[in-house]
């Protein structure tokens, strides 16, 4: 007879988030840090969140939280998360932006997000599979309309949100040995699934849901 396994909290909670309907953006307001750090959590990134968030992340989910993890040997606390439990301060919205919200799927793993590169940094452009709901057509994840970082409308241009310009889906730190590897492995998954989606989106891509 086989062992059972446990299953892993970051397993858990990603489910129960997506059962909720509450994205990542909103798990990580309650729990006091940044949607990118979510994001690495649930891709089981170890150390992106601190005890403090995952007790906030068990609660507003209604799990049992985890065990809390044995220090090291030597007593030295890792840098991991540190000085990033509070939240991204705001941004002055620029005057004259259209108050249009376009939908997004955050899932840096979606295959409605396009990886390029700018430089050295890996940016995501959303191609408009996702569709117009509350959740998205091609992966499930529940879908957002505005910049993680500081709340700005998203209005279909780009990989960086135009109001504080940070990224609006980023690649989780410690998920990919290389990313530039990586982003041509997933360029090649999205193309394959953007022929076959394109056709029966009248062959252009499509943001259609706005609001």
């Amino acid at each position: 007879m086989q062992p059972v396994k446990s299953v892993p909290f970051f397993s858990l909670a990603r489910a129960a988030r997506r059962e909720a309907g509450l994205s990542q953006a909103v798990l990580a307001e309650k729990a006091g840090c940044r949607q990118s750090q979510i994001s690495a959590f649930e891709a089981g990134v170890p150390g992106k969140i601190s005890r403090e968030a995952t007790l906030r992340i068990a609660e507003t989910l209604g799990l049992e939280p985890p065990p809390e993890p044995q220090p090291p040997a030597d007593g030295a606390v890792g840098a991991a998360g540190a000085g990033l439990s509070g939240a991204a301060s705001a941004w002055p919205a620029p005057a004259g932006l259209a108050e249009v919200s376009v939908p997004f799927c955050p899932d840096f793993q979606c295959l409605s997000n396009m990886p390029y590169f700018i430089g050295e940094q890996l940016l995501f452009l959303p191609l408009g599979f996702c569709g117009g709901g509350v959740r998205c057509a091609v992966c499930g994840e529940v879908l957002q309309r505005r910049c993680p970082s500081c709340g700005g409308r998203f209005r279909g241009h780009g990989g960086c949100c135009e109001t504080c310009g940070r990224p609006l889906v980023e690649l989780p730190e410690g998920v990919a040995a290389d990313p530039r590897e990586w982003a041509a492995a997933q360029r090649a998954a999205v193309s394959d699934f953007a022929a076959m989606a394109a056709p029966r989106a009248g062959g252009v891509p499509s943001f259609a849901a706005r609001r």
